[in-house]
């Protein structure tokens, strides 16, 4: 009974440890993708002031769009903390749980953000990406983080 009653307790603990990890990955995964968008918005801005070539940039802003297709599913609602000073300790994030309470809102922000994405690669194929339209696809991005994100 008792080896029992630790192989149980054992295995709890092991999911516990479990979720923590997945959470903790969730949010590494988040933070990599939007890194990873803000370096993709920085080239094109780059590009665009260097008068360079914007079609070598569809492919980054392609992985952009499939990172934005899934991203309401990087936020489950264990991964939601209150928010803190930096919000960049192991753990601790800046995503409001107004995500959870009004995950219809969220997922049209991200839907709108890969609309902005599609627009920016169009543009892209086509050798013409405007600094308005750079501009717009920042907006399109900002306007979630101010309803979403804690500063």
């Amino acid at each position: 009974m008792r080896g029992m009653c630790l192989a149980v307790g054992g295995l709890l603990a092991l999911g516990f440890a479990g979720s923590t990890v997945a959470q903790a990955d969730v949010i590494a995964e988040r933070r990599a993708g939007l890194r990873a968008v803000g370096a993709t918005l920085e080239a094109v801005q780059q590009t665009i002031q260097a008068r360079g070539d914007t079609r070598a940039l569809v492919a980054r802003i392609d992985q952009q769009i499939a990172f934005y297709q899934t991203f309401p599913t990087r936020f489950p609602v264990a991964s939601l903390t209150l928010p803190v000073a930096q919000g960049t300790q192991e753990g601790q994030t800046r995503a409001l749980a107004v995500i959870d309470t009004n995950r219809a809102g969220f997922e049209l922000a991200s839907a709108n953000m890969v609309t902005a994405l599609t627009t920016l690669k169009t543009a892209a194929e086509a050798g013409s990406i405007s600094t308005d339209l750079l501009r717009a696809t920042g907006g399109t991005c900002s306007a979630c983080h101010r309803q979403f994100q804690a500063r």
